[in-house]
Protein backbone atom coordinates (compact mmCIF):
# COMPACT_ATOMS: atom_id res chain seq x y z
CA UNK A 1 0.00 0.00 0.00
CA UNK A 2 0.94 3.43 -0.88
CA UNK A 3 0.87 4.29 3.33
CA UNK A 4 4.14 1.84 3.50
CA UNK A 5 5.96 3.90 1.04
CA UNK A 6 5.28 6.83 3.23
CA UNK A 7 7.78 5.59 5.82
CA UNK A 8 10.37 6.10 3.24
CA UNK A 9 9.43 10.14 3.49
CA UNK A 10 9.94 9.87 7.33
CA UNK A 11 13.08 8.23 7.09
CA UNK A 12 14.68 10.55 4.70
CA UNK A 13 13.54 13.98 6.43
CA UNK A 14 13.93 12.22 9.61
CA UNK A 15 17.82 12.09 8.55
CA UNK A 16 18.27 15.58 6.79
CA UNK A 17 17.01 17.02 9.81
CA UNK A 18 19.70 15.45 12.07
CA UNK A 19 22.55 16.08 9.49
CA UNK A 20 21.57 19.78 9.19
CA UNK A 21 21.26 19.72 13.36
CA UNK A 22 24.48 18.33 13.82
CA UNK A 23 27.32 20.81 14.04
CA UNK A 24 24.71 22.58 16.97
CA UNK A 25 24.72 19.30 18.74
CA UNK A 26 28.63 19.64 18.46
CA UNK A 27 28.93 22.66 19.22
CA UNK A 28 26.99 22.31 22.52
CA UNK A 29 28.91 19.91 23.31
CA UNK A 30 26.00 17.06 23.72
CA UNK A 31 28.14 14.06 22.16
CA UNK A 32 27.60 10.97 24.04
CA UNK A 33 31.03 9.71 24.23
CA UNK A 34 34.37 10.98 24.58
CA UNK A 35 36.57 9.39 22.69
CA UNK A 36 34.15 9.29 19.41
CA UNK A 37 36.59 6.32 17.92
CA UNK A 38 36.36 3.54 20.73
CA UNK A 39 34.61 0.72 19.54
CA UNK A 40 34.04 -0.28 23.04
CA UNK A 41 31.42 2.26 22.79
CA UNK A 42 29.57 0.07 20.59
CA UNK A 43 29.52 -2.57 23.04
CA UNK A 44 28.65 -0.15 25.80
CA UNK A 45 25.94 1.09 23.65
CA UNK A 46 24.46 -2.28 22.70
CA UNK A 47 24.61 -3.31 26.61
CA UNK A 48 22.52 -0.61 27.43
CA UNK A 49 19.86 -1.44 25.05
CA UNK A 50 19.63 -4.96 26.09
CA UNK A 51 19.29 -4.18 29.75
CA UNK A 52 16.54 -1.36 29.14
CA UNK A 53 14.88 -3.93 27.00
CA UNK A 54 15.09 -6.61 29.56
CA UNK A 55 13.39 -4.38 32.25
CA UNK A 56 10.85 -3.08 29.90
CA UNK A 57 9.35 -6.40 29.11
CA UNK A 58 9.62 -7.48 32.82
CA UNK A 59 8.09 -3.98 34.14
CA UNK A 60 5.12 -3.86 31.66
CA UNK A 61 3.83 -7.50 32.68
CA UNK A 62 3.37 -6.24 36.47
CA UNK A 63 3.96 -2.61 36.33
CA UNK A 64 2.12 -0.98 33.13
CA UNK A 65 1.24 2.23 34.78
CA UNK A 66 4.83 2.61 36.16
CA UNK A 67 6.65 1.82 32.94
CA UNK A 68 4.34 4.32 31.03
CA UNK A 69 5.05 7.41 33.27
CA UNK A 70 8.74 6.45 33.25
CA UNK A 71 8.58 6.20 29.29
CA UNK A 72 7.45 10.00 29.67
CA UNK A 73 9.97 10.83 31.87
CA UNK A 74 12.53 9.98 29.69
CA UNK A 75 10.73 11.43 26.71
CA UNK A 76 10.43 14.44 28.29
CA UNK A 77 13.83 14.75 28.73
CA UNK A 78 14.99 13.31 25.52
CA UNK A 79 12.92 16.25 24.20
CA UNK A 80 14.86 18.63 26.21
CA UNK A 81 17.80 17.67 24.81
CA UNK A 82 16.49 17.64 21.36
CA UNK A 83 15.28 21.44 21.63
CA UNK A 84 18.45 22.31 24.40
CA UNK A 85 21.28 23.86 21.58
CA UNK A 86 18.16 25.74 19.86
CA UNK A 87 15.96 27.12 23.20
CA UNK A 88 18.24 26.81 25.62
CA UNK A 89 16.21 26.71 29.33
CA UNK A 90 13.07 26.95 27.35
CA UNK A 91 13.08 23.86 26.36
CA UNK A 92 12.02 22.49 29.53
CA UNK A 93 8.61 24.38 28.49
CA UNK A 94 8.92 23.10 24.86
CA UNK A 95 9.30 19.71 26.65
CA UNK A 96 6.37 19.84 29.16
CA UNK A 97 4.22 21.10 26.53
CA UNK A 98 4.95 18.27 24.28
CA UNK A 99 4.56 15.50 27.20
CA UNK A 100 1.56 16.77 27.91
CA UNK A 101 -0.18 16.35 24.53
CA UNK A 102 1.20 12.84 24.52
CA UNK A 103 -0.69 12.19 27.97
CA UNK A 104 -4.19 13.38 27.00
CA UNK A 105 -4.51 12.51 23.21
CA UNK A 106 -3.68 9.64 21.40
CA UNK A 107 -3.53 11.18 18.19
CA UNK A 108 -1.03 9.49 15.72
CA UNK A 109 -0.17 12.79 14.20
CA UNK A 110 1.04 14.13 17.58
CA UNK A 111 2.79 10.80 18.10
CA UNK A 112 4.66 10.88 14.58
CA UNK A 113 5.47 14.37 15.37
CA UNK A 114 7.33 13.97 18.63
CA UNK A 115 8.43 10.54 16.98
CA UNK A 116 10.33 12.85 14.08
CA UNK A 117 11.86 15.04 16.70
CA UNK A 118 13.41 11.88 19.23
CA UNK A 119 14.50 10.24 16.12
CA UNK A 120 16.29 13.60 14.16
CA UNK A 121 17.99 14.38 17.53
CA UNK A 122 19.22 11.37 18.79
CA UNK A 123 20.63 10.05 15.65
CA UNK A 124 22.52 13.34 15.60
CA UNK A 125 24.18 12.78 19.18
CA UNK A 126 24.67 9.71 18.44
CA UNK A 127 26.10 10.16 14.43
CA UNK A 128 28.55 12.71 16.21
CA UNK A 129 29.34 11.17 19.53
CA UNK A 130 31.22 7.93 17.04
CA UNK A 131 33.20 7.83 13.48
CA UNK A 132 32.12 5.23 11.27
CA UNK A 133 34.07 2.55 12.16
CA UNK A 134 32.78 1.96 15.85
CA UNK A 135 28.75 2.55 14.65
CA UNK A 136 29.54 -0.54 11.30
CA UNK A 137 30.59 -2.47 14.96
CA UNK A 138 27.58 -1.33 16.40
CA UNK A 139 25.05 -1.90 13.54
CA UNK A 140 26.14 -5.21 12.44
CA UNK A 141 25.61 -6.33 16.77
CA UNK A 142 22.30 -4.79 16.38
CA UNK A 143 21.16 -6.27 12.98
CA UNK A 144 21.69 -9.47 14.57
CA UNK A 145 19.92 -8.67 17.61
CA UNK A 146 17.15 -7.92 15.63
CA UNK A 147 16.90 -10.67 13.78
CA UNK A 148 17.05 -13.03 16.79
CA UNK A 149 14.57 -11.31 18.72
CA UNK A 150 12.04 -11.31 15.82
CA UNK A 151 12.20 -14.58 14.15
CA UNK A 152 13.78 -16.50 17.33
CA UNK A 153 12.84 -15.24 20.47
CA UNK A 154 9.88 -12.79 19.41
CA UNK A 155 10.32 -10.16 22.60
CA UNK A 156 10.63 -7.30 20.16
CA UNK A 157 7.54 -8.09 18.64
CA UNK A 158 6.05 -8.01 22.32
CA UNK A 159 8.08 -4.30 23.35
CA UNK A 160 6.55 -3.13 20.12
CA UNK A 161 3.03 -4.56 21.29
CA UNK A 162 3.58 -3.05 24.64
CA UNK A 163 4.91 0.46 23.32
CA UNK A 164 1.82 0.56 21.11
CA UNK A 165 -0.61 0.00 23.88
CA UNK A 166 1.23 2.51 25.90
CA UNK A 167 0.58 5.34 23.12
CA UNK A 168 4.25 6.47 23.32
CA UNK A 169 6.13 7.95 20.30
CA UNK A 170 8.89 5.11 19.70
CA UNK A 171 7.09 3.85 16.62
CA UNK A 172 6.06 5.68 13.54
CA UNK A 173 2.48 5.25 12.80
CA UNK A 174 1.08 5.19 9.01
CA UNK A 175 -2.49 4.85 9.13
CA UNK A 176 -4.14 3.80 5.67
CA UNK A 177 -7.38 6.21 6.42
CA UNK A 178 -8.27 9.23 8.32
CA UNK A 179 -10.58 8.20 10.62
CA UNK A 180 -7.70 6.04 11.83
CA UNK A 181 -7.46 5.54 16.03
CA UNK A 182 -4.48 4.63 18.11
CA UNK A 183 -5.33 0.78 19.36
CA UNK A 184 -3.15 -2.10 20.27
CA UNK A 185 -1.17 -3.63 17.55
CA UNK A 186 -3.03 -6.79 16.62
CA UNK A 187 -5.91 -5.07 15.90
CA UNK A 188 -4.46 -1.78 14.18
CA UNK A 189 -2.25 -3.37 11.90
CA UNK A 190 -4.57 -3.64 8.98
CA UNK A 191 -5.38 -0.45 9.26
CA UNK A 192 -1.97 1.47 9.80
CA UNK A 193 1.44 0.73 9.81
CA UNK A 194 3.87 0.88 12.38
CA UNK A 195 7.86 1.33 11.75
CA UNK A 196 9.59 1.99 14.71
CA UNK A 197 12.31 4.70 15.74
CA UNK A 198 14.88 2.72 16.22
CA UNK A 199 14.32 1.16 12.39
CA UNK A 200 15.11 5.00 11.82
CA UNK A 201 17.50 6.12 14.21
CA UNK A 202 20.16 3.04 14.34
CA UNK A 203 21.22 3.08 10.97
CA UNK A 204 21.35 6.67 10.06
CA UNK A 205 23.63 6.91 13.30
CA UNK A 206 26.20 6.03 10.69
CA UNK A 207 25.08 8.50 8.27
CA UNK A 208 25.31 11.70 10.28
CA UNK A 209 28.90 10.06 11.45
CA UNK A 210 30.25 9.88 7.34
CA UNK A 211 28.62 13.34 7.34
CA UNK A 212 30.34 14.70 10.35
CA UNK A 213 33.88 12.66 10.48
CA UNK A 214 34.93 11.78 7.04
CA UNK A 215 36.43 14.08 4.56
CA UNK A 216 34.53 14.26 1.46
CA UNK A 217 33.39 16.52 -0.95
CA UNK A 218 29.75 18.14 -0.92
CA UNK A 219 26.97 18.13 -2.87
CA UNK A 220 25.24 21.18 -1.93
CA UNK A 221 24.70 20.33 2.21
CA UNK A 222 25.18 16.70 2.66
CA UNK A 223 29.12 15.19 1.69
CA UNK A 224 29.12 12.53 -0.94
CA UNK A 225 29.92 10.05 1.72
CA UNK A 226 26.73 10.41 3.87
CA UNK A 227 24.55 10.60 0.56
CA UNK A 228 26.22 6.90 -0.77
CA UNK A 229 24.94 6.06 2.59
CA UNK A 230 22.24 7.33 2.96
CA UNK A 231 21.14 5.80 -0.32
CA UNK A 232 22.18 2.31 0.79
CA UNK A 233 19.88 3.18 3.78
CA UNK A 234 16.77 3.93 1.48
CA UNK A 235 17.61 0.97 -0.81
CA UNK A 236 17.06 -1.83 2.28
CA UNK A 237 14.47 0.45 3.29
CA UNK A 238 12.75 -0.71 -0.35
CA UNK A 239 13.44 -4.25 0.54
CA UNK A 240 12.17 -4.42 3.67
CA UNK A 241 8.65 -2.88 2.63
CA UNK A 242 8.77 -5.48 -0.78
CA UNK A 243 9.30 -8.67 2.27
CA UNK A 244 6.23 -6.98 4.47
CA UNK A 245 4.04 -6.84 1.32
CA UNK A 246 4.52 -10.18 0.77
CA UNK A 247 4.98 -12.07 3.94
CA UNK A 248 2.32 -11.50 6.75
CA UNK A 249 4.02 -11.47 10.27
CA UNK A 250 6.39 -9.55 12.01
CA UNK A 251 9.89 -8.68 10.27
CA UNK A 252 13.11 -6.86 11.46
CA UNK A 253 13.85 -3.72 9.96
CA UNK A 254 17.80 -3.54 11.19
CA UNK A 255 18.80 -6.28 9.19
CA UNK A 256 17.84 -4.64 5.89
CA UNK A 257 18.76 -1.04 7.14
CA UNK A 258 22.19 -1.51 8.47
CA UNK A 259 22.82 -3.88 5.88
CA UNK A 260 21.68 -1.12 3.56
CA UNK A 261 23.79 1.97 5.03
CA UNK A 262 26.59 -0.16 5.31
CA UNK A 263 26.93 -1.18 1.85
CA UNK A 264 26.71 2.76 0.74
CA UNK A 265 28.91 3.95 3.09
CA UNK A 266 31.52 1.18 1.92
CA UNK A 267 31.05 1.78 -1.87
CA UNK A 268 32.00 5.10 -1.74
CA UNK A 269 35.29 3.90 0.26
CA UNK A 270 35.47 1.50 -2.44
CA UNK A 271 34.87 3.82 -5.21
CA UNK A 272 36.63 7.16 -3.58
CA UNK A 273 39.91 5.84 -1.71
Amino acid sequence: MKARYMLIAVYVFSVLIAITVSPDYKEAGLQAFSNPEDIMNSIYYFAIIILFTAFILVMAKFMENFIQWMMYLLIFISIYYVFYPFAGLFSFILSLILVLLLVKTSNWFVIDAVALLLSAGITSIFGISLTPIPVIVLLIILAVYDFISVYKTGHMVDLADSLTKMKLPLLFVIPFSRDFTFERLESAKEKAVFMGVGDVVIPNILVVSAQVFTKSPYIYFIKMSALFTLVGGIMGLFLLIYLVERREGAHPGLPFLNAGVIIGYTTYWVLFH
